[in-house]
């Protein structure tokens, strides 16, 4: 586990933090992208007609999704890269999510439309025999989408946007198209004359299996999918390795526009004050917040004890101290300097009081004696702690 621990907090310190920095970076990538696949569609639609080839054609089609999805991706990344605000408390990445599906539909709808043409057309035996500046296309389209691939993955993981690098694989997949439309351009030239065919509908599969990979991915992350479990392992190692933490309970994950958010209960000593509770809980945040990719918040609830089952509701704060209160005005002799400490546990309340009592020693402990058997008599209190704070020549002490 710690080797992938460390591997973790390696990935995070290369994780850009600052979304606008990123959120300008997928942008720019993304209009390169749709510059170079406006140039693409217009290119291999107009050589593959002229050229005779179907499978050209197909992989000007699945350019042209590509055009369509950038557009999308440029929009989404836009709004995604807005701070939160009342209506979006968890922020708008959340954007980028549904832009995902949207690419996936239309990579789906092109694969679609390949595919039946492709079939259309071997059923009805209508084979050309494209022309070798269909071949040459073909491979310049392939370079081409090869090296904006590897430019666009590259800002996609350095900025950690899952956006980009989906975006990235679709270049990918146009890369495969047109291997496959060169593959089948060559086999029609010599001799095989369905090849092109073939190929084109090679490319409407290799096209539905991007989209039915994208668009559930995007499914899973709406549906608030939380992490899987190697990095659920490395989170719960995490928490328990604070040294306060007893136990946790409750982990809960999702996944929004790329970024992880993390609820959690931990178990701490049940008779921690508030502010060391806090303490316990801020630690425990930022230890995941800084060891594990893409974690954006955490919200860490603090637990006396494990309220996995459910848990007792007790008498108020208030009406505790009124009581407290209720049974001090019977003894004169004690006066309350403090608040009493009280610890809500599932069995009851425990109170911890450090009052002045006056009197001889004899009476200060009979008066102390006193007043726990009156606190641990009533219902709303299962222990009384009274520590006897005295007056020594004008400085406190308690026993």
């Amino acid at each position: 586990m710690k080797p992938k621990l460390d591997a973790m907090m390696d990935e995070h310190r290369k994780i850009g933090v600052d979304r606008s920095i990123a959120s300008s970076a997928g942008r720019r990538i993304t209009l390169v992208g749709a510059l170079v696949n406006l140039l693409l569609t217009v290119g291999k639609a107009i050589v593959g007609i002229i050229a005779n080839s179907a499978a050209l054609i197909a992989d000007a089609a699945h350019s042209a999704s590509d055009l369509v999805s950038d557009f999308v991706v440029w929009i989404a990344i836009l709004l995604g890269s807005r701070e939160a605000d009342d209506n979006h408390p968890y922020g708008h990445r959340r954007f980028e999510t549904i832009a995902t599906l949207a690419v996936a539909i239309l990579i789906l709808g092109t694969a679609m439309f390949v595919i039946m043409e492709s079939l259309t057309r071997m059923e009805a035996g209508d084979v050309n025999t494209p022309t070798s500046l269909a071949l040459y296309v073909a491979f310049g389209a392939i370079i081409v989408k090869e090296v904006l691939f590897h430019i666009t993955i590259k800002v996609g993981k350095t900025h950690g946007i899952p956006l980009i690098i989906a975006n990235a694989h679709h270049h990918r997949s146009d890369a495969l198209t047109s291997v496959a439309a060169l593959i089948g351009i060559a086999g029609t030239m010599y001799g095989y004359a369905s090849l092109d065919l073939i190929a084109a509908l090679v490319i409407g599969l290799i096209l539905l299996r991007v989209a039915v990979r994208m668009g559930w991915e995007s499914i899973l992350e709406i549906s608030d999918i939380g992490v899987d479990a190697e990095t659920s392992a490395i989170i719960q190692e995490l928490i328990i390795n604070e040294p306060d933490v007893v136990a946790l309970h409750l982990l809960k994950t999702r996944h929004i526009g790329g970024e992880i958010l993390c609820e959690v209960h931990i178990q701490v000593p049940p008779r921690v004050t508030v502010s060391a509770g806090h303490q316990m809980a801020e630690r425990v945040r930022l230890a995941i917040i800084s060891a594990v990719p893409r974690v954006a918040e955490v919200t860490v609830h603090v637990d006396p004890e494990d309220d996995e089952e459910g848990t007792t509701i007790l008498a108020t704060r208030q009406e505790l101290l009124q009581e407290i209160d209720h049974i001090l005005k019977k003894f004169p002799s004690v006066k309350l300097v403090s608040e009493p400490l009280l610890h809500m546990l599932f069995d009851g309340c425990e109170v911890v009081l450090a009052p002045y009592i006056s009197g001889s020693v004899e009476e200060v402990v009979s008066t102390a004696v006193e007043l726990k058997r009156r606190l641990e008599e009533r219902d709303n209190f299962v222990k009384a702690t009274v520590h006897q704070r005295l007056s020594v020549d004008g400085l406190d002490s308690e026993e």
